[in-house]
């Protein structure tokens, strides 16, 4: 129940962040099983920060929450690479960590604010060690460049 508490904290501050920077990024990403709902900061700053609702369905019913913290290593009109941390919560684990590596490409040279993101990460979570990899679309609220 307390760490409920503090990530529920975490999450409201970070949305509070994210309005005061008026530059809001939402995604959607499927990995295996389980789907991810994103809302976070402008990903085309040095550091970036998302917010992901685990979000299961009928058969795998899971609730989880992650938070993540990004840096970008490279950034050009076509894609951005990055690299970060992220710490979770979810129903059937106490936590889970990781060290997540992105690549958001940009595929339309006239709409920037569209992105397609591939990332895998090396995590510790479910009292094992596991690699995951997820696929996803991003698009960020901002004026095109």
């Amino acid at each position: 129940m307390k760490i409920k508490f503090i990530f529920s904290t975490l999450l409201l501050l970070f949305f509070m962040a994210v309005i005061a920077q008026g530059q809001v990024h939402v995604g959607v990403y499927q990995e295996g099983i389980l789907n991810h709902i994103g809302a976070g900061t402008d990903p085309e700053k040095k550091f970036f920060g998302e917010v992901r609702l685990l979000a299961g369905g009928i058969v795998n019913s899971v609730f989880g929450i992650e938070a993540l913290g990004h840096y970008n290593l490279q950034r050009n009109d076509w894609y951005n690479l990055h690299a970060g941390l992220m710490l979770g919560y979810s129903d059937f684990n106490e936590g889970s960590a990781g060290l997540p590596l992105g690549l958001s490409f940009k595929p339309t040279i006239n709409h920037r604010q569209f992105s397609v993101l591939l990332e895998g990460m090396p995590m510790y979570g479910y009292e094992s060690f596991a690699l995951r990899a997820l696929v996803g679309l991003r698009y960020t609220f901002r004026k095109a460049d």
